[in-house]
């Protein structure tokens, strides 16, 4: 996958959070490339809060937003389990 070509859809603030969004998307079937950020850092102070942005192409950029966003309204309402693995947030 060409990296000029593709869309940031999530800035990930640690690497958990960078695995567990790129599931998400990647369960979908939308090819992720993770784009790891160097933190920044000024007399032991970290400046930059995140740990990489996550990439799709410009044709899966809506969906994988939409996936995103459904995923993270579950996990505020607490509703995510592990029983059903096959049901991807927003799939119906």
């Amino acid at each position: 996958m060409d990296n000029d070509n593709l869309v940031a859809v999530f800035n990930a603030t640690d690497e958990v959070q960078a695995l567990l969004y790129r599931s998400v998307l990647e369960e979908a079937g939308i090819d992720v490339v993770e784009n790891q950020l160097e933190a920044q850092w000024l007399e032991s102070v970290k400046l930059q809060g995140l740990h990489s942005q996550l990439l799709v192409r410009p044709k899966d950029e809506a969906r994988a937003r939409e996936l995103i966003e459904a995923f993270r309204e579950e996990a505020e309402r607490g509703e995510l389990t592990v029983d059903n693995p096959e049901n991807l947030p927003g799939e119906e």
